[in-house]
């Protein structure tokens, strides 16, 4: 094999502008491919293949539900009942007049029905409540139904007054005082009289936007078109300051996720960049190197985009990652190769076709043992059904591939053309000496603390935990997973509830159940929205028609007040705040509060404050009309918006159960599932298809990290040719993934959907290292040999730019994505203590040994 390199490479040397212009041409096609074929998919759900029970269940529910899977969420909250209920209307509209874009728009805060039934809707206790501050307002109420005009307020205040009312009069001067001061602010918005009908204080008020859109799963960011028309038509409602809209859902989350990948993986490849050439230039020195090595990775970047779209046909979110990994990855080959050649040059005085024929006989099978250990270690998860990272593992292990024959094209011919590269200080050997001279002294304690602590973090990894949730992978701060932490708070029905199907009324009202287990929140089903108590409630409702009936149904109705009649009854109404007062400190103090700011209206200004006042005092009236005439409902009388996502065409019943756990925690979201489908196998829903889907990885896992350990052990024994070496290579793998493994127990980062590739990757790219320290140990036959040579300084730099690339990814907004950065930028780092301090020390042991191949040394 050193042969057939050396001589590749002197091929090469001798033939630079015709292996340049061959790798020209292939740069170009791969070029054009790349342009021309590029295509991501980013169907999450295409990352891993389903085929169980648990899928079955899902796909039957969205076969009968289909207007209830993958869909965006408005949600629309406030202290202000109205407030909620008005911009839910507006919202509403302009989505149901966008049929092009969205569909199955489902609003129940903005459905008649739930009004004109709010009563029955409501419970006895905050009905009577209701029926309460209805017998404080029936005066008022009477005044405005007889005369809907501010003469009539003006007259109820002025009796109240000089009679010292005090029931509910309060409220009507705070009502009278606030819209005052918003008029004379320059706000005219009506008066929120529902809000005081219902008063909700300053309990949140939610309502909600059901809707889907079309998806283009071609596009980078299939959400994309969605979520901005969605976020324009918000835009265009008129939104009022104290009122908040967010979107939430699958669409936004998913959005938001991939977004977040992308962007994170688009600002890590300029880092890595800038970190790359930070390393270089400080590390190597010479313009020449890394003005190549940087060739070497821009070629090899378009090479392994071209043999993916060849070979995979496209990218994921997982597999593009793997653009960014080529910085780091891709320059160790080019980093070993370089240095060994200036090496062979300045040390040994050999001109530019012999030091690179050296160069590639003496470090060319390492760098082919790396890239096939690493190829290895990638091609774990591709024959698993983790389709996302086995894509990537293709990928990747093509791309290694690319780098090993760029190293042996690309780089012998620049380096032709170009000449010798710079001189570099010579400082690794005295350092290496000393340190290696202060651990072989005390090899025996030193190995002795590794394995204490080695025993310490086995003793804490068995804490570690797989979080399978997708929720792990998103933003906790991002606006769609605040807004789903506030659905699930309120225990409204989100993507992250279990769905359960029956075929029958009494299965179906058994499941009420569910409620008794200690991770259930509450328990819906379809009977559950026909009001309880409908009796006791249509009594009390008939109580309010008797003492409500002058409102309902006034006696007299007067004509509308002329300007100047409104004006002289303006001036009474002033004259009689000014000229009378009240014991109560609360009624006096509204009192003066009102004076103060009607003594500023200007009477030019009453016929606005009047349309404040009175208009949505007018539209409640007519609501209260139909709402307090309320029939009992049966379950058909509720609107068809309501029963279809209820009932299926099949007549299959859809009930839900909420969990009373955070669902942002593995832990309880596993005993949520767990506990409910215990009880009710075949209840589903995305936290089920998680859930499976983590058992799926899991196992995926395990496998990928037995095909890279097994894989790798057996390449290495067949290039080392011997028992003990392989087992000396990989004891710095297996010491770097347990105590990764471990300080991720420790700062509370476990396991989940992406960064689950990083313990077998430990061993694909933990490997190199050590294949290159091994092989210039068995060349040079001591290990001080070994420190004084180009190899301690290669790794180091070649592990700087790997830890560099992945430490990039760390400040991704993608948590995914940020923590694969920081569990590989601790493992690499681990890996090169570990490789250059515990490796030559265990090579020790074979001191004598490895002088049998020394002479072999070309």
């Amino acid at each position: 094999m050193d042969r057939i390199l050396a001589r590749w490479v002197g091929m090469v040397a001798s033939w630079p502008l015709s292996t340049l212009l061959v790798i020209a041409v292939i740069t170009t096609l791969l070029g054009q491919v790349s342009i021309t074929r590029f295509e991501m998919n980013s169907n999450l759900s295409d990352l891993i293949r389903q085929d169980a029970p648990w899928r079955d269940d899902f796909d039957s529910f969205r076969s009968r539900f289909p207007q209830l899977v993958d869909t965006a969420v408005v949600v629309v909250s406030g202290t202000s009942m109205q407030g909620v209920e008005n911009t839910s209307k507006a919202i509403h509209r302009r989505l149901m007049a966008r049929p092009d874009m969205f569909s199955d728009v489902y609003s129940p805060m903005t459905d008649p029905f739930f009004r004109d039934n709010a009563f029955l809707m409501m419970d006895f206790d905050a009905l009577e409540s209701m029926v309460d501050r209805l017998a404080e307002a029936q005066p008022m109420l009477t005044r405005v139904a007889e005369d809907p005009s501010l003469r009539s307020v003006f007259s109820l205040v002025r009796d109240g007054l000089e009679n010292q009312a005090e029931t509910g009069f309060d409220r009507v001067l705070r009502i009278l005082a606030d819209s005052a001061e918003s008029l004379l602010a320059g706000d005219n918005t009506p008066v929120r009289w529902a809000d005081e009908f219902f008063d909700s204080g300053e309990k949140r008020i939610v309502g909600v936007i059901i809707l889907r859109g079309k998806v283009d799963y071609s596009d980078a960011l299939p959400n994309a078109f969605i979520m901005q028309n969605l976020r324009a038509e918000i835009a265009a409602s008129a939104i009022p300051d104290d009122i908040d809209v967010a979107v939430t859902g699958e669409i936004a989350l998913s959005h938001e996720e991939i977004k977040a990948a992308q962007d994170g993986v688009r600002i890590a490849g300029f880092i890595s960049l800038g970190v790359l050439l930070l390393v270089l230039g400080v590390g190597i020195r010479s313009v020449r190197i890394i003005g190549a090595t940087f060739a070497m990775i821009g070629i090899g970047i378009i090479w392994t985009t071209g043999y993916a779209l060849l070979t995979v046909g496209e990218f994921n979110t997982m597999s593009i990652i793997f653009l960014v990994m080529f910085f780091g990855l891709g320059v160790s080959s080019a980093v070993h190769f370089s240095l060994r050649f200036r090496e062979a040059m300045h040390r040994e005085h050999l001109a530019v076709k012999p030091a690179l024929e050296r160069a590639g006989a003496t470090v060319g099978r390492a760098i082919l043992l790396c890239a096939v250990t690493t190829a290895i270690g990638f091609m774990g998860f591709a024959p698993t059904d983790y389709k996302g990272l086995g894509d990537l593992g293709i990928i990747s292990a093509g791309g290694m591939i690319v780098a090993f024959m760029l190293t042996f094209t690309l780089l012998p011919a620049v380096f032709v053309l170009v000449g010798m590269p710079g001189r570099a200080p010579d400082t690794q050997g005295a350092s290496g000496d000393l340190v290696m001279k202060w651990l072989s002294e005390r090899r025996t304690p030193i190995l002795a603390g590794i394995s204490l602590m080695t025993i310490a973090a086995a003793g804490v990894g068995t804490r570690m935990y797989f979080d399978y949730s997708v929720l792990a992978l998103r933003d906790p701060d991002s606006e769609s997973m605040r807004t789903l932490a506030l659905l699930q708070e309120e225990e409204i029905v989100t993507d992250y509830t279990l769905s359960i199907l029956t075929q029958d009324e009494e299965e179906t009202r058994n499941l009420n159940r569910l409620v008794d287990l200690p991770t259930v929140g509450k328990v819906t089903t379809p009977f559950d929205y026909v009001p309880k108590e409908q009796d006791d409630k249509l009594f009390l409702l008939d109580d309010a028609q008797d003492f409500l009936f002058s409102a309902l149904e006034p006696g007299i109705s007067f004509a509308p007040p002329t300007s100047l009649e409104l004006a002289d009854g303006f001036a009474l109404f002033k004259k009689a705040l000014r000229e009378n007062s009240f014991t109560d400190g609360d009624l006096e103090q509204a009192r003066a509060r009102l004076l103060g700011a009607v003594a500023r209206i200007e009477p030019l200004r009453l016929e606005e404050w009047q349309s404040m006042v009175i208009s949505g005092l007018v539209q409640e009236l007519h609501w209260l009309r139909r709402a307090i005439r309320a029939d009992e409902i049966q379950f058909d009388d509720l609107p068809a918006s309501l029963r279809t996502r209820l009932v299926s065409t099949d007549g299959d019943y859809l009930s839900t159960a909420i969990p009373a756990l955070d669902i942002s925690d593995v832990t309880e979201l596993s005993s949520f599932i767990e506990e409910v489908r215990a009880e009710v196998p075949f209840a589903t829903g995305r936290p089920v298809l998680e859930w499976g889907v983590g058992n799926v990885v899991v196992n995926s896992f395990l496998w990928a990290l037995v095909f890279a350990v097994v894989g790798i052990g057996t390449v290495l024994t067949v290039f080392l040719r011997r028992a003990l070496t392989p087992v000396l290579v990989l004891i710095p793998l297996a010491l770097t993934a347990l105590f990764t493994v471990a300080v991720a127990v420790l700062i509370n980062m476990p396991l989940n959907m992406a960064n689950i590739l990083v313990i077998p990757l430990i061993f694909g790219l933990g490997v190199d290292n050590g294949i290159h320290v091994v092989e210039r140990f068995r060349r040079s036959g001591a290990v001080t040999e070994l420190m004084h040579s180009s190899t301690p300084r290669a790794v180091v730099l070649s592990t700087l730019t790997t830890i560099g690339t992945f430490a990039a990814l760390t400040i991704s907004p993608h948590q995914g994505t940020a923590s694969i950065g920081y569990l590989l930028t601790l493992a690499v780092s681990l890996l090169l203590l570990f490789t250059l301090f515990i490796l030559p020390l265990l090579l020790t042991f074979q001191a004598g040994a490895a002088s049998d191949e020394t002479s072999a040394t070309p």
